[in-house]
């Protein structure tokens, strides 16, 4: 008997054993990560939408589909939505509240031209009951989409009312978010929001939070008032900046009243710039926010470390040049101006970093 326990022992340790074996966690240490090059965003829209789930929420009757309409001719034709720069690709659109005949009527009232690459689908079935073997037959034979939108999630979910769960919503995402990742696509879900008001908008979305726990990033269109034509577009997410600005809708599309982001981006080409004619710029990010902020441009050091890297290709397109390194547990951020870059590996950090600072300040020039 003494033995019989004994082999059980064993063998429940061996399958402990074997278990161990094929769960190992897969480690990394720290400076493994910051020794990992940073890829930049591949961004669907500049700024705003990037592979992965997104939810768009809004009020009945805001605008929601006028404005993923709209999204799927501009990402189609490579043109700018609303005022941001698109990756052009294929466009799954989902219109599963709006029959043939109305999506015609609005199709017609935003373009004449019928692009190639949107695919458009009136019906679907339920998530969990097949819409997730429907959307990978359409990606696997489509290769080329690259935004899926889903007008509206509620038309393919099965809980309803009182059997709305965190568990429930979020397992719903997550089945929406594992065939963007896979695919590398931006699946973009609209969405309801609750009547209550709140302060934080995000809030306001239907269901609870297992949503927008789940997604990539959300967005919310708000109007202050049913009548006004102009709402506010708020958004926040993993790869984006909290941001929000002022839309106006007029003539049936949605138009950006405030360009925050270009002015931004446009002030901090223009001190780089200036900085950058008096030699190439090697130190950290920190060396780099304090000068922008003698400048007037404020930025902390890691927000202005993630805002460069996510605009490389634009800093390129505006002739200055960018690189990231980390040497002795210090991340070091290189930027030359177009026209300098041969000479930028012999330009040494410290007489850079004394450059930087000794330009002088917008009020010394002025007095």
């Amino acid at each position: 008997m003494k033995q019989n326990n004994q082999r059980v022992q064993k063998s429940k340790s061996k399958n402990r054993k074997d278990v161990a074996m094929t769960q190992d966690l897969n480690l990394y240490t720290m400076q493994t990560l910051f020794e990992q090059p940073v890829e930049p965003v591949d961004f669907i829209v500049e700024g705003l939408l990037a592979p992965g789930l997104y939810i768009l929420g809004g009020s009945p009757k805001v605008g929601k589909s006028w404005l993923a309409l709209q999204l799927c001719l501009a990402v189609c034709t490579g043109t700018p939505f609303l005022g941001r720069a698109t990756r052009q690709g294929e466009v799954l659109y989902l219109a599963l509240e709006d029959g043939p005949q109305r999506l015609h009527s609005r199709a017609l009232r935003l373009t004449h031209v019928a692009p190639s690459g949107l695919y458009l689908c009136g019906q679907a079935l339920p998530i969990g009951q097949g819409l997730e073997q429907q959307l990978e037959r359409v990606l696997d034979e489509h290769p080329g989409i690259r935004l899926v939108i889903l007008d509206t999630l509620q038309k393919v979910r099965c809980v309803t009312g009182s059997g709305m769960s965190y568990s429930a919503d979020y397992q719903d995402a997550a089945a929406l978010k594992s065939i963007a990742d896979r695919y590398h696509v931006c699946l973009l879900a609209i969405h309801h929001l609750r009547k209550l008001p709140d302060e934080d908008p995000f809030n306001r979305l239907s269901g609870t939070n297992g949503l927008s726990g789940a997604a990539d990033g959300s967005l919310v269109l708000l109007r202050t008032k049913r009548q006004e034509n102009t709402a506010v577009l708020s958004a926040t997410g993993r790869d984006i900046e909290d941001q929000e600005e002022t839309l106006e809708f007029d003539d049936c599309r949605w138009n950006r009243t405030t360009d925050p982001e270009q002015l931004q981006f446009g002030l901090l080409v223009m001190l780089l710039q200036k900085l950058l004619r008096q030699d190439v710029f090697q130190g950290t990010a920190t060396e780099l926010a304090d000068w922008m902020g003698k400048e007037g441009l404020l930025f902390g050091p890691a927000q202005l470390s993630r805002y460069l890297q996510s605009r490389g290709r634009q800093l390129a397109e505006a002739g200055i040049g960018l690189e990231v390194s980390r040497t002795n547990s210090k991340r070091t951020l290189r930027l030359w101006l177009g026209d300098r870059s041969d000479g930028c590996d012999s330009i040494p950090g410290e007489g850079t970093t004394s450059n930087m600072l000794s330009l002088p300040s917008p009020a010394s020039q002025a007095s």
